[in-house]
């Protein structure tokens, strides 16, 4: 058995790809210097093309030798020999090869007969990449294991990668501390700044009133909606019962917003009573269809508002408006609503980079689960194909960071 860390093991493995490999490669060599050779000639033909052009009239060989120089020109071919290289390679020369038989289809059948030599030995450069490109298919086929083994060479490099990304992460983590350091003085300023205007002015008075506010909301909501259904009904049936614009408007807004009708509506709430006392009318003469319940539920809850059922609640919200009125002309509302939005912002701000610090810790926790899972595959891969048990060592370890990222 042996033990490699991950630098050792990649020239470990080149080493037993190169040996193991070597007759691939040194066929494939062959082929890489026939199909350089022919791509000189094929230049070297586009050349004498422009050099056989003796009427410059029309200019046909030299457009047609400038369309080959763009083709071979374009040709490209890694300098290392690989397995994937030279498939690379052979989709090269099927390109090669179409695109130029293209451009001599469209060119060659208008040259002069003086280039008809040139023609010959272009066609017969063609022919030699043409069988080529066949052998390489074939040496492609039969040495298809080679593949494999390169592929062990792409994990051996993703390993080394994924091991050596701890500066990254170290990098990440001290930025984002730093960030959530300087949130956290932020935002403990921003609440030292909301407390102590709160304590030191009747903001907290403020507060109470939106407090009692929506107390009387909730109340007058649980008093009114026992009448909802049955108020629907009737303003959109015809019962034949007309009540003024008051009362119409008054049930519309007391299903809507009932505190804030009751409010600003005269004190003994005539308005609603108004709408109340047309729906009671429709509902006593038989002209609103409603279940028996639901009718004497209806009528019971209209009579318990008209002997002043709503008054107390009624009484608490104009005090309350009255009160919020006295301080709208004060700059109490302004500074606390500054206040508290610099607060949460301060905390959104904190909590954000929080988050981006658990992210981080989850990309580590992902890096790490993928770094166990590419050491247990390249050394299975390693002792199935090269014969060999090999243990990778991994010198980085990324585990201490998961702790740098927890959140306080």
């Amino acid at each position: 058995m042996t033990s490699l860390t991950v630098e050792q093991l990649q020239k470990w493995y080149r080493k037993q790809l190169k040996n193991k490999s070597s007759e691939f490669l040194k066929q494939v060599e062959k082929s890489y210097k026939i199909v350089e050779g022919a791509l000189q000639d094929v230049e070297a033909l586009a050349k004498a093309f422009e050099e056989e052009e003796m009427d410059e009239t029309d200019g046909i060989a030299t457009r047609f030798a400038l369309k080959v120089k763009e083709i071979v020109d374009d040709f490209y071919v890694d300098k290392e020999i690989t397995y994937e290289g030279t498939e690379k390679m052979q989709g090269e020369i099927q390109r090669f090869i179409q695109e130029l038989w293209g451009a001599g289809a469209r060119w060659i059948r208008r040259l002069d007969k003086r280039h008809k030599t040139t023609i010959k030995a272009l066609d017969v450069d063609m022919k030699e990449l043409s069988k080529e490109m066949k052998k390489i298919g074939k040496l492609l086929y039969d040495y298809s294991w080679v593949k494999d083994l390169e592929r062990i060479g792409g994990r051996i490099n993703t390993l080394h990668d994924l091991t050596f990304s701890k500066e990254i992460f170290e990098e990440q983590i001290q930025t984002v501390r730093s960030k959530i350091g300087t949130a956290k003085k932020e935002y403990t300023d921003s609440k030292k700044a909301y407390d102590d205007f709160t304590e030191t002015s009747n903001v907290a008075e403020l507060l109470s009133l939106d407090e009692q506010a929506e107390r009387v909301s909730s109340l007058l909501k649980m008093k009114m909606n026992p009448l909802k259904k049955q108020v629907k009904k009737f303003l959109q049936r015809d019962t034949g019962v007309r009540i003024g614009p008051a009362g119409q408007k008054a049930l519309i807004d007391y299903f809507e917003d009932p505190y804030t009708a009751i409010s600003v509506e005269a004190k003994g709430y005539p308005g609603l009573l108004e709408g109340l006392s047309g729906l009671q009318q429709a509902i006593e003469t038989n002209n609103l269809s409603l279940k028996d319940r639901l009718a004497r539920r209806a009528v019971e809850e209209i009579q318990a508002i008209q002997k002043g059922g709503l008054q107390d609640l009624q009484n608490q919200a104009k005090e309350i408006e009255e009160k919020r009125h006295i301080y709208a002309g004060s700059d109490v509302y302004k500074k606390s609503a500054e206040l508290e939005a610099n607060l949460s912002e301060a905390k959104k701000n904190l909590e954000y980079h929080k988050n981006d610090l658990l992210r981080i810790r989850d990309d580590l926790r992902r890096q790490i689960a993928k770094v166990e899972e590419f050491k247990v595959r390249i050394e299975a891969e390693i002792l199935e194909s090269f014969a060999e048990k090999v243990t990778i060592i991994l010198e980085v370890s990324l585990e201490p960071l998961v702790a740098l990222c927890t959140v306080e």
